[in-house]
């Protein structure tokens, strides 16, 4: 499992230690195989279209032979601000791309039930 975090916003900085970390964790907890992205993305990038941002190529892919999951955009600042819990959106983010979702109730009970297992065990690992 491959995995890079980019910081768009140069106070995102401090957290990319923490999120690469993290994010290598729960791709061993889901046996996720393949090569991920996390951008750590403000405000400013967030307006903007954060897809269009990234896709204009700033980024290049490495020429992997791994499967490329997908990317997930976090903005720590206003994760937050609301309140929220960075590695636990970073633990959401992850499962939807292995496949969780929850657009159906059922679906959202299973991934809710996974979410809070998987963020458990991370979290858990803080204190080691």
């Amino acid at each position: 499992m491959e995995i890079k975090v980019f910081v768009i916003d140069p106070r995102a900085e401090k957290y990319k230690a923490i999120i690469l970390k993290k994010a290598k964790e729960l791709a061993k907890i889901l046996r996720l195989r393949g090569y991920l992205e996390v951008y750590l993305v403000g405000n400013r990038q967030m307006e903007k279209n954060v897809l269009s941002y990234c896709a204009k190529g700033d980024f290049p892919r490495p020429d992997l032979k791994k499967k490329f999951l997908g990317e997930i955009h976090l903005n720590p600042f206003f994760i937050k601000k609301s309140k929220w819990d960075l590695i636990y959106m970073l633990t959401h983010g992850v499962l939807h791309i292995a496949g969780y979702d929850h657009k159906k109730k059922n679906d959202r009970m299973k991934m809710e039930k996974k979410e809070a297992e998987v963020f458990k065990r991370v979290r858990l690992s803080q204190s080691e």
